[in-house]
């Protein structure tokens, strides 16, 4: 038991899961994890049943990653209810979602904790706490950032200013290209900077593709601005660099890399090169290395910039700079593969198609096959479609060493697919067969259709960035052509009224004047709406014309006085202020703020000054009739006139405002009027309830302008506007004028209703709407204007019969003139421009050309040619049609080549026409060319084609209307003066119409011939038929090969095989007119094949076979064999016999066919095919299922094939049959050492299934004794035996049937102890009885015996001399005296041999009579000496696996003991070595050499007087 302590949460403040609302006072019971490293607190201490605390399965990771990776951590809890899961670090704030992200995914369980692009001030202790109602686990995990390369974010600080310790940072050096976390927000449709960059650095050729992957579709304005631009680069480059050449953009090598190159010299080698990626600076290496991603290299003049371990966000826009020039610039895209290559399952000698589509345009693929890099040639053909989405591989002639893995490769991504090459099992041996026609293989799926949607998409964007940078252009226009607006005297502009105002659009491809007079509106770019207000004494109220969707107007006045708006760039809403004594209330400025004048009581001006505001701009209130008035501003606000009660004047000034202008309200009758404007609002007049003047000033809107309602019968009239809107007279009951104004809109605009006959007119214009005259009851004219527009335009109403004219306009919108009561003209004006211009154009010699140039209006131009003035005459013709303005050359000749130009006024338009011929071809080579050329099959065939050269000649060569490109079996050649066409190792599939194309900007010209290719026929086309058969005739009919091999089949060879046979016999042959055959050698009864060839000059066709043997004459079945008899039956088969059939029909019966059926089934299933008969009239049946049931029945074949069945068997089980249970070949008697586990295995038969039942010594075993069984086999296992587990085993075998006994004899024994010490006695001469103390397992080892060996001085050799001896002594017999003898006594058992017992030594010769030395001393002879090497151990490097004898030779008397060593460590009992010593020479052997038995080996001989040893080393190879 273990005492659980009550702990508090040891988070610190800020770091838990709910770091606000945890104050560390939540008590709780400390929990140990499985999990190393994770804390638990669980806050109660009984948890409810099916509940638990949170717990980590798995934790968190330490990370150490490189700066700008992405670094993540994942963890997985478990808990119940469900834990929130919250992460934090120790020293910092993870809140920040751009560099924190926690993620949770449900099918994983797995919580996730991300940090995109890691930084090193983000390497910190992180935490991650798991929480729920019952604890809290928390587990800690640390992040370590490695800082790589140079930061421009720590670049030293330089002193500046040491006096005044003022230091500034060092400026950080950037790319042109602002990153795209700096990027300033775009303007809609402003072209990427990285356009101009990859003009500047991209080849010509590229300019197409670059301008469509950005939307830019002026060409003539983007050459003219990058000629000037690379103009500026050309003169900073040329400070630095000279000589810059050779840009090649960034590519895929095929080791894995890209890179790019260019080559220049510094003129000062200490200048510095920066590369950067997306603006931004990256650190590069002088060589690629294992450190550094990016490298720069040097060689010669050559700068490489490459990049190794591409990953995804290595694309992006890559410069290199010279210091602070930029020198390089280029794209480095990332593909898709949207259909990847399949596999291909190909036969020999046939083509393998690989295919593929991509996500964007790519002009080659990286093609691998088997690890190396393909290219085109002659054995692979490489296909790229005219999208360059679809790319193909083709192997051609594919052979059995083809087979391997092929890949495609788009920079990073990849993919890759098997080709498996199939042998062809019907060539003939030792021959090489023809290659064949077909493909093999594709991806399955419609690759065009996916790449037509994909291309869809892309051509989808690039109109997006198209219809963007067309508005921003066109945006760029409006805005240019608004920065000379029309000022007027309100406005303080300073100029007269009426006064012309200029604008000037910023293509400068015209150029529109507008003149206004009294009550006309301006003409004007917007979909607003500009007007002349209306006016009772005849002066002036003109609207000026701006550029805006707002609106722009001038205010109505009672005493003729003018009321002017000028023009405002601003989004809010200008209008003047109403006025009874005509003195001026203007509305002007430049302000999207506010401004407004302070409010007066002693008449003193209060005027609000224009200001830059978003606020609203108005005049302050008066009370004494003085001036309140509102400065213009622009202004997303609103500016009106103040309301007074004396009758001063409020005015608004006109605006560019997309909000509303309207007159202020009044109470004494004075006039509130609105001044049009270029507005998307509303222009109305203000009701009045004294029947003065309340109209609504036309203007370009897209809203409403009307009237407004009168009670009196003073007018209410409604100015025309460029409006999609409605323009309508107002509504009156006195009969007064209420008309509306004409203008070019889609609208509808119509006189209004009169009751007294006064005139209401409808303004008629080009517009799909009506344009009709008012109805009158007085017979009054109802005239419909003319007008320029889809929508309508027409002249207001007048009460005087003075004109209303609408001027026309070219809008869908609508411009007319105001409406007057006393003015005699109100027009609407428009701007010439230039709608078709000219192009440059190619014109065939002697034939017409015409140019054409169509204005917008009808005016005057002139032509000009290189400069110099065109006129009608000379084979010229100049024509004009109302705005259609033609050139027409009669008869194109040389000297009519030249730049033509068209001005009309300021604006002109030119293009460049070139006059040449078509080519064309020599009669004789026409002639020649079109004969055609035959070769056979794997001949080259070659075609050439002269012609006259030509600049601008493009040739081409066709195959069925196919182009063929250079590359493969398809050699083209070009020369001056002709061209040349080779295919190679033609196939007759490449038979067709060959075509060559000359063509040049004036047209094309082609030459067609015929390629025939010969070949051996196609096979007889089947299937064979069968037209008469009898018992002594057979006739077959075929029909004739679809292809004859480009000639004539001239005869049909037949050959027959008899059914059983597996010879083909030639039969003979007929004319190619006959398709039929009829085979009179034939036996009734037999079946035969056919099989037919058709030949032509070039050889045999493949063969043409009977899907089946074909019976000469009817067919005879024979009659049923016997009833199938069950001879026996086990699990695995039952053995069958039956009798042949008593009636046979006549026919000898060739064998028999079995049939099965289950029980409970109703389907027969044959064991044995018709072809392969039973010759036999038994058969073992081993396709059973044990324990089913099955009957069976026979049938006889002949050879007319298989008669009647016989009746069915009797139903048998396929199971043993009954026995009583035997044991097979058992083992009675088993020795194991102790220690080791014992096996006792006893096979059996028994059926059923015995019950095994083990006993030891007649008593039932332990129960650690395991006892296995299996089917047919029972086991017993002693894991660890010992000696007391020796006993008799009996295996008790019993079934229903009997039972069986087997007795097994365990003997568990060990290597015996050695015998006690021997004692030798003689007894009688002659003998010596030696005895000795038994060894101390006797008693327990009831087989253990003795062993006596014997040593005598004279052969000084063992030899043992009584064995098997079950008693302690021994009588050893024929001891002579003066011969000493040594006994050794051994115990042995089962196990093998104890150590010896020494015996003393017997008979020292103490008879012996001294030999006096007659005073002469000896010196005494002693053979002992130490242990010494005579030959060392020699090195060993054996192979793995392989056997070692590793041998030495050691001298010594006595004899020493050897010793063994491996690393310091005895090897003497290890079994892994056989160790022997045979007279001083001492042997090891390995029989399997592994790794562990490498290392240093020592030998050490030791005897009583010292000891030797030597050493060496083994090396064990791979």
């Amino acid at each position: 038991m273990f005492k659980r302590t009550k702990v508090t949460d040891g988070t610190a403040t800020g770091q838990g899961p709910d770091a606000e609302n945890w104050d560390g006072k939540e008590v709780g019971f400390r929990k140990k994890s499985k999990v190393p490293g994770v804390m638990i607190t669980q806050y109660i201490e009984k948890l409810p049943e099916g509940k638990s605390h949170p717990d980590f399965t798995r934790k968190p990771i330490a990370l150490t990653i490189q700066e700008g990776k992405f670094a993540f951590f994942k963890a997985i809890v478990t808990g119940d209810p469900k834990p929130t899961v919250v992460w934090s670090r120790n020293n910092g704030d993870v809140s920040d979602p751009a560099r924190y992200q926690s993620k949770y995914d449900p099918n994983s369980n797995e919580h996730t904790f991300e940090m995109p692009h890691v930084k090193p001030d983000q390497a910190d202790t992180y935490k991650c706490f798991a929480k729920n109602e019952y604890g809290q686990a928390m587990v800690t995990v640390v992040l370590n950032v490695i800082e790589v390369g140079f930061k421009m974010t720590k670049a030293p600080q330089q002193q500046a200013e040491v006096a005044n310790c003022n230091f500034k940072k060092v400026l950080k050096r950037r790319s042109k290209v602002v990153p795209k976390a700096e990027e300033p927000e775009k303007k809609e449709g402003e072209i990427d900077p990285k356009f101009w960059e990859l003009l500047m650095s991209a080849d010509k050729k590229d300019y197409e593709r670059i301008c469509a992957e950005f939307g830019v579709t002026d060409f003539r304005w983007m050459l003219k601005k990058l000629n000037e631009m690379k103009r500026e680069r050309e003169e900073e480059q040329a400070e630095f660099v000279k000589n810059l050449s050779d840009l090649k953009p960034i590519h895929i090598n095929a080791d894995g890399t890209a890179s790019f190159e260019l080559e220049f010299d510094l003129l000062d080698p200490s200048s510095s090169i920066y590369l950067y990626k997306d603006g931004e600076m990256i650190p590069y290496t002088k060589e690629l290395g294992d450190k550094m991603k990016h490298c720069l290299r040097k060689v010669g003049r050559k700068y490489i910039f490459s990049m190794r371990d591409l990953m995804p966000e290595d694309a992006g826009f890559y410069q290199l700079d010279v210091e602070d020039v930029n020198m390089f610039s280029t794209d480095f895209k990332m593909v898709d593969f949207l259909v990847k290559i399949q596999e291909v399952k190909a036969m020999e000698r046939e083509d393998a198609v690989f295919e593929c589509v991509i996500s964007a345009p790519l002009s080659k693929l990286m093609w691998f096959g088997k690890n190396m890099p393909l290219e085109q040639g002659d054995k692979y053909d490489i296909e790229v479609s005219e999208d360059k989405l679809i790319h193909r591989l083709v192997v051609k002639d594919c052979m059995v060493v083809d087979k391997g893995i092929y890949a495609a490769c788009a920079g990073i991504k990849s993919c890759n697919a098997w080709l498996v090459v199939e042998a062809d099992k019907g060539a003939p041996k030792g021959k090489k067969t023809a290659r064949k026609t077909t493909r093999a293989g594709g991806s399955g799926t419609d690759l065009q259709k996916v790449a037509q949607e994909q291309q869809q998409i892309l051509d989808k964007e690039r109109e997006e960035r198209k219809e963007k940078i067309k508005a921003a252009r066109e945006a760029a226009a409006e805005a240019a052509a608004a920065e000379e607006p029309e000022k007027t005297a309100d406005s303080g502009a300073g100029k007269d009224k009426g006064a012309a105002v200029k604008v000037e659009r910023i293509d400068k491809t015209s150029v529109a004047a507008t003149t206004t007079v009294a009550g006309d509106s301006g003409s004007g770019h917007s979909a607003g709406k500009a007007s002349g207000g209306a006016k009772q004494d005849g002066s002036h109220a003109d609207a000026g014309g701006g550029h805006s969707a707002g609106k722009a107007s001038g205010g109505a006045r009672k005493d003729g006085s003018i009321a002017d708006a000028g023009g405002g760039h601003s989004a809010g809403k200008a209008s003047g202020g109403a006025k009874q004594d005509g003195s001026h209330a203007d509305a002007g400025g430049h302000s999207a703020g506010k401004a407004s004048g302070g409010a007066k009581q002693d008449g003193s001006p209060a005027d609000a000054g224009g200001g830059h505001s978003a606020g609203k701009a108005s005049g302050g209130a008066k009370q004494d009739g003085s001036h309140a008035d509102a400065g213009g501003g622009h202004s997303a606000g609103k500016a009106s006139g103040g309301a007074k009660q004396d009758g001063s004047h409020a005015d608004a000034g006109g605006g560019h405002s997309a909000g509303k202008a309207s007159g202020g309200a009044k109470q004494d009758g004075s006039h509130a009027d609105a001044g049009g404007g270029h507005s998307a609002g509303k222009a109305s007049g203000g009701a009045k309830q004294d029947g003065s003047h309340a109209d609504a000033g036309g203007g370009h809107s897209a809203g409403k302008a009307s009237g407004g309602a009168k009670q009196d019968g003073s007018h209410a009239d409604a100015g025309g506007g460029h409006s999609a809107g409605k323009a309508s007279g107002g509504a009156k009951q006195d009969g007064s004028h209420a008309d509306a104004g004409g203008g070019h809109s889609a609208g509808k605009a119509s006189g209004g209703a009169k009751q007294d006959g006064s005139h209401a007119d409808a303004g008629g214009g080009h517009s799909a709407e009506e344009a009709s005259g008012g109805s009158r009851q007085d017979g009054s004219l109802a005239d419909a204007g003319g007008g320029h527009s889809a929508g309508k335009a027409s002249g207001g109403a007048k009460q005087d019969g003075s004109l209303a004219d609408a001027g026309g306009g070219h809008s869908a919108e609508e411009a007319s003139g105001g409406a007057r009561q006393d003015e005699p003209l109100a027009d609407a004006g428009g701007e010439p421009g230039i709608t078709s211009g000219l192009s440059d154009i190619h014109a065939i010699r002697g034939q017409p050309a015409e140019l054409t140039v169509k204005m917008n209006t009808d005016c005057d131009g002139a032509w000009f040619k290189d400069g110099e003035p065109l006129k009608s005459g000379g084979g010229i013709s100049i024509t004009k049609d109302a705005n259609i303005h033609k050139l027409t050359i009669h008869s194109c000749r040389d000297t009519d080549s030249g730049l033509l130009r068209f001005v009309s006024g300021d604006l002109s338009t030119e293009g460049r026409i070139t006059v040449g011929d078509v080519p064309e071809f020599d009669e004789d080579d026409l002639h020649k060319f079109s004969k055609p050329v035959i070769v056979r099959v794997g001949q080259n065939a070659a075609f050439k084609m002269p012609f006259q050269p030509q600049e601008s000649l493009t040739v081409s060569w066709f195959k069925d209307g196919t182009e063929l490109k250079d590359g493969g079996g398809v050699k083209i050649v070009r020369e001056p003066n002709h061209s040349r066409l080779l295919l190679r190792d033609c196939l007759r599939s490449d038979s067709g119409e060959i075509k060559i194309q000359l063509k040049n900007p004036f047209g094309a010209v082609e030459a067609t011939s015929q390629l025939i290719v010969l070949d051996r026929p196609g096979p007889p086309e089947g299937p064979v038929e069968t037209v008469e058969t009898t018992s002594s005739v057979i006739e077959i009919k075929w029909n004739p090969p679809k292809d004859d091999g480009g000639s004539a089949v001239t005869n049909y060879i037949i050959e027959r095989q008899e059914r059983g046979h597996s010879l083909w016999t030639k039969l003979g042959d007929v004319s190619a007119e006959k398709t039929s055959f009829r085979d009179r050698n034939v036996t009734h009864g037999k079946k035969y094949s056919y099989r037919i060839y058709a030949e032509n000059p070039q050889g045999l066709s493949d063969s043409l076979e009977t899907a089946d043997s074909i019976m000469a004459g009817i067919m005879i079945l024979s009659g049923p064999p016997g009833k199938p008899k069950v001879v026996s039956t086990s699990k695995t088969c039952i053995n069958l016999t039956w009798t042949p059939p008593e009636d046979d029909k006549g026919v000898p019966i060739i064998g028999y066919q079995v049939e099965k059926r289950k029980k409970d089934t109703n389907q027969w299933l044959a064991l044995n095919a018709i072809n392969e008969p039973i010759e036999d009239v038994n058969y073992a049946v081993k396709d059973v299922t044990e324990g089913a049931e099955y009957e069976f029945r026979v049938s006889a074949i002949n050879e007319s094939g298989a008669g009647d069945a016989s009746p069915p068997s009797a139903m048998a089980c396929a199971k043993n049959p009954n026995m009583r249970p035997c044991f097979k070949d058992p083992e009675d008697f088993l020795v194991v050492r102790a220690g080791n586990s014992v096996r006792v295995k006893i096979s059996y038969e028994a059926e059923p299934p015995p019950h095994i039942t083990w006993l030891k010594d007649d008593e039932p075993i332990a129960p650690w004794i395991n006892v296995i069984n299996t089917e047919g086999m029972s086991q017993l296992v002693i894991p660890s035996s010992k000696r007391s587990d020796s006993a008799i085993y009996t295996i008790k075998a019993k079934n229903s049937v009997g039972e069986a006994f087997f007795d097994v004899e365990v003997r568990v024994t060990d290597e015996p102890k050695c015998p006690g010490p021997v004692e030798l006695e003689q007894t009688v001469y002659g003998k010596v009885a030696v005895s000795w103390v038994p060894s101390p397992d006797q008693e327990l080892d009831d087989r253990l015996y003795y062993v006596v060996s014997q040593h005598d001085s004279n052969t000084r050799m063992w030899k043992t001399v009584a064995d098997r001896l079950f008693a302690n002594t021994y009588t050893a017999h024929n001891i002579l005296p003066g011969i000493e003898y040594h006994f050794r006594v051994y115990a042995k058992n089962d196990m093998g041999l104890s150590d010896p017992s020494q015996s003393p030594t017997w008979g020292a010769n103490s008879n012996r009579v001294p030999i006096s030395s007659n005073g002469v001393s000896s010196m005494e002879i002693s053979f002992e000496r130490p242990p010494s090497i005579l030959v060392p151990l020699k090195v060993h490097t054996p192979p793995k696996g392989y056997q070692l004898y590793m041998t030495c030779a050691v001298r010594g008397c006595p004899t020493p003991n050897v010793s063994w060593y491996l690393n310091n460590t005895c090897i003497n009992s290890d079994k892994n070595y056989y160790i022997t010593n045979s007279c001083g020479v001492c042997s090891m052997y390995i029989l399997r050499v592994r790794e562990n038995d490498g290392g240093e080996y020592r030998v050490v001989a030791v005897n009583s007087l010292g000891k030797a040893e030597c050493s060496t080393k083994l090396t064990v190879r791979d």
